[in-house]
């Protein structure tokens, strides 16, 4: 199978692209890979937003989690 890579600028034109291409017997539109965000990214947007948490022991954040 062979690939073809198109680089469209105007993005207003895809629609219309990609009727055409599925219109052609044996092409495919292949679905844009995603990337997946290491540990790291997900651990420094936890922070950005706001979602951590602090406790003076571990007592304390067994209380917090657990509410006893």
């Amino acid at each position: 199978m062979q690939q073809v890579v198109i680089n469209v600028e105007n993005p207003s034109i895809l629609p219309s692209l990609r009727r055409v291409l599925n219109a052609m017997e044996g092409v495919s539109i292949a679905p844009k890979p995603r990337r997946r965000r290491s540990g790291i990214e997900e651990a420094e947007e936890d922070i950005r937003k706001g979602r951590v948490y602090k406790a003076a022991s571990v007592d304390d954040m067994f209380e917090q989690i657990l509410g006893a």
